[in-house]
């Protein structure tokens, strides 16, 4: 062996001798369990527990943990998981504590809590390294918001587009630079032509003659701006030879690499578009009948304006078609309390797209005409109501042959009455019985008895004794009266009452009983929620008396039904006569009832009662309100400055201290900050997160608070999104001035 090759040995021994000191040192204390532990970017806890501990400890935190939730690590040690936001209970730390192996992990959801209040919606990923006695948990964090996290999940996952795309009724295809990279298989369902030859083809190939020009000029104008949605109908000719219209909405998006795509989603219209044939073609067969009707044929636009009249009208009112055309209720000289009774109607079909059948009375040359109307939704292409026919039917006779055959069935009552009375008498021997024990009162046969006094009078009140009464002074001692049995059934109530000391000459004895079964049927039908018992100023020849609750509510098709005898709805072992005594108690009154509600709302029963308002009381009613509101502090959310201008209006002359919000993260951050604004008046059409969102937000810390949304034409979805999100009640624009201001009222001038 050469010297040189002896030399380079030493040195390749001393090399080798110097990787294996730095490996058993430096390298591996540079790259012990703390190092990596606090190299993590995502942010990771340390939990230690004994097996007997309720809950572990936070040992250990790394930076990018103390990142999120910008405590410091001290901080960190004295919070539990739970006020962290680890874990949402105890019991959910157990369950995974209890199910996890050593070395076993989960994923859930969670909400981490950061020192300056910011919820954080995270994944969290849970490893148990559990030891005899001694648990350990290692934690690790990740953001994921819901937009953050469908953006995530578009970007990461083109095959799950495709597959949802190959699973959707509508056809897709996808563009870029021209050329489709894309067709689904409802794209070929709805054409014919097979995946392969719609990409050689384009909406020209497909379309009728007639409508090429039509689509390029739609595609050149659409070339000019790559914003929004941009939608064309077109009719084809199928590969098998049918006719078939087609709706294609155009979206634009810019790649990460430059390349524009074009997002194409097609439908099939065809049905859609023959109605809309069928209904042309039919406007004018409409037009021959409802001039020939004997009935009141009307239609009313959105702002309740006619825009269109049956001869049969202008016979009866003796107004020219032409003054009714382009002009409301209002502006023909209607009455007032008639006015707003339609117009109410009419917004109602309006919001929820149902058909409504009521009465009204029309005063005609000093003759008063009944009239049964029906008004019917009139819907566009899109679905929204556009227009409200109203066909109303002269019903005089008929209600007068109705009141000839009441007067016929009370003779046929008095037959059941002997009946009634002997049932009752036994019933009561039964209930009455101390021998028999049972504490459940449905099987005491009460539900008998007050059939048997159905059948005994009919229902028809009797010998009413009639007395002056201070209605304040009613209400006080009917609510108090009843506060035990409100309060056993673990309901919140509060009672409304107006300003002024009104007096009514009326039987006590009715009143509290009708009041008694409208708050019996309140109860029954919340299980948890509030109950309001009030009255307020009706108009000036009456006073109105309400009960309302929050409850399961009713679908308004039954609101006139519930008042028929022996109809029980959403409810067992019950007579179905409680609501039916209501209504006869409320007629014997000179008055009448009728029920506000919808499923998951609530209801409201009202009954009018007759009085003498004095004209003093009405202005007084006017000042107290200005009085009551005086120095309030109204927040108003809404970024168009017409809108706000409008309510500054109504509002500021009442001495009412507004402030606004242009969006919905201000608004939120005004009441966090101003905890003395007593209403809000949340627009839900806002830039940035919507009305729905921030009354969502709101409700996270102040529950008290009265929101009223504000939306546009309310359909019966969007009134009840508003109240899923938390509003305690809706106002529809454009504004109506009579209705707001009663709206207002009833939160700012709420005695309790």
């Amino acid at each position: 062996m050469t010297k040189s090759n002896t030399e380079l040995e030493k040195k390749i021994h001393n090399l080798e001798t110097k990787i294996k000191n730095l490996e058993k040192s430096n390298i591996q204390e540079i790259f012990s369990f703390g190092f990596l532990f606090d190299a993590v970017k995502q942010p990771a806890f340390i939990l230690e527990a004994n097996k007997s501990d309720k809950l572990p400890t936070i040992s250990k935190t790394n930076k990018s943990a103390l990142d999120l939730v910008k405590f410091t690590f001290d901080e960190c040690s004295s919070l539990s998981p739970i006020e962290l936001g680890l874990f949402n209970s105890e019991e959910q730390y157990k369950k995974f504590v209890n199910s996890l192996s050593a070395n076993e992990s989960a994923t859930y959801l969670g909400k981490i809590k950061t020192k300056n209040g910011i919820i954080i919606s995270s994944e969290i990923t849970l490893y148990s390294f559990s030891q005899d006695e001694k648990i350990h948990l290692l934690i690790f964090q990740r953001n994921i918001g819901n937009q953050q996290k469908v953006v995530e999940a578009l970007r990461q996952s083109e095959y799950r587009f495709l597959q949802m795309a190959e699973n959707v009724a509508e056809g897709i295809i996808i563009e870029e630079q021209g050329k489709s990279v894309f067709v689904n298989s409802s794209m070929s369902q709805i054409t014919g032509y097979t995946k392969e030859q719609l990409r050689d083809m384009d909406e020209y190939s497909l379309a009728y003659g007639n409508e090429i020009d039509r689509i390029k000029s739609f595609k050149q104008k659409i070339k000019e701006t790559h914003q929004g949605i941009h939608a064309i109908e077109y009719w084809i000719k199928t590969k098998m030879g049918q006719d078939k219209c087609l709706k294609s909405n155009y979206t634009f998006s810019q790649r990460g690499d430059g390349r524009q795509s074009t997002y194409i989603i097609t439908s099939d219209v065809t049905s859609r578009k023959r109605i809309e044939q069928a209904l042309r073609k039919s406007q004018t067969d409409f037009r021959m009948l409802a001039e020939n009707s004997l009935d009141l044929i009307t239609r009313y636009s959105k702002d309740l304006k006619y825009t269109y009249a049956n001869q049969t009208v202008e016979k009866i009112t003796y107004i020219p078609i032409s003054q009714f055309m382009g002009r409301n209720n209002l502006e023909l000289d209607l009455e007032a309390e008639l006015v707003s009774f339609l117009e109410e109607m009419h917004l109602e079909v309006f919001r929820t797209g149902r058909t409504i059948k009521f009465e009204y009375r029309l005063v005609l040359d000093e003759e008063t005409k009944i009239f049964q109307a029906h008004l019917v939704p009139e819907l566009s292409t899109d679905g929204t109501v556009e227009s409200v026919l109203n066909v109303s039917r002269d019903i005089t006779q008929i209600k007068q042959v109705e009141r000839d055959l009441k007067e016929e069935k009370q003779h046929i009552i008095g037959e059941n009455r002997l009946i009634g009375q002997n049932l009752k008498e036994w019933c009561d021997k039964l209930c009455n019985n101390k021998n028999h024990v049972n504490d459940n009162p449905q099987n005491c046969l009460e539900p008998i008895i007050r059939i048997a006094d159905w059948a005994q009078h009919g229902y028809k009140q009797e010998n009413l004794s009639p007395k002056n009464l201070v209605v304040n002074n009613l209400i006080k001692d009917f609510f108090n009266e009843n506060a035990a049995l409100i309060e056993s059934h673990k309901l919140d109530a509060n009672i409304i009452l107006p300003v002024h000391e009104i007096q009514i000459y009326s039987d006590e004895k009715i009143l509290n009983n009708t009041l008694s079964l409208l708050l019996e049927n309140a109860i029954e039908a919340t299980e948890n929620g509030k109950i309001e018992i009030g009255y307020d100023i009706y108009n000036e020849k009456e006073i109105v008396f309400f009960v309302k609750d929050t409850g399961v509510g009713i679908n308004p098709d039954d609101t006139e039904r519930i008042f028929e005898p022996f109809i029980s709805v959403k409810k067992e072992n019950h007579a179905g006569l409680g609501l039916s005594i209501a209504e006869k108690n409320v007629e014997a009154l000179d008055g009448i009832i009728w029920c506000l509600s919808s499923p998951g709302t609530g209801s409201t029963f009202c009954f009018t009662h007759p009085a003498q308002i004095e004209k003093s009381l009405l202005q007084s009613k006017t000042e107290n309100r200005g009085s009551a509101w005086k120095g309030k502090k109204v927040l108003v959310v809404e970024d168009t400055d017409t809108n706000f201008l409008l309510i500054e209006g109504m509002l500021s002359q009442h001495g009412v201290e507004l402030s606004r919000a242009i969006t919905g993260n201000e608004g939120i951050q005004m009441v966090k900050d101003n905890p003395d604004f007593e209403l809000v008046l949340m627009d839900i059409q806002l830039p940035g997160i919507n009305g729905y969102e921030a009354t969502t937000e709101i409700r996270k810390f102040n529950t008290e608070i009265p929101i009223i949304a504000q939306t546009a034409y309310a359909m019966y979805d969007d009134v009840v999104s508003a109240l899923d999100a938390g509003c305690n009640d809706f106002i529809a624009k454009p504004i109506k001035t009579k209705k707001f201001i009663g709206i207002i009222d009833k939160y700012l001038s709420k005695i309790e």
